[in-house]
């Protein structure tokens, strides 16, 4: 008869082998996530870059600061919350 798995031998409600093949694909989405969030940030200030304090540049542009980003976020189906905090 197969040795039977106790509670002990579990990490939750998996073996430890499983448990460490979990962590090493979370950990390899967790740093794709972070590059992301990274070329998310860049091409934001790309399409807006930072001003000094006071913040919007007097142009004959269609859209403010605010409005530029919401529609990028928009656009790219994240929240602005997300993007203005990646730029």
């Amino acid at each position: 008869m197969p040795e039977e798995i106790t509670t002990a031998d579990k990490v939750g409600n998996v073996s430890p082998a499983r448990y460490a093949e979990i962590v090493a694909e979370l950990r390899q989405l967790v740093e794709t996530a972070t590059r992301i969030q990274f070329t998310i940030g860049d091409y934001a200030l790309e399409v807006e870059p930072m001003r000094e304090s006071g913040g919007q540049e007097r142009t004959d542009g269609l859209f403010t600061v605010k409005e530029s980003l919401f529609r990028l976020a928009e656009d790219i189906g994240i929240s602005y919350k997300s993007l203005s905090g990646n730029r």
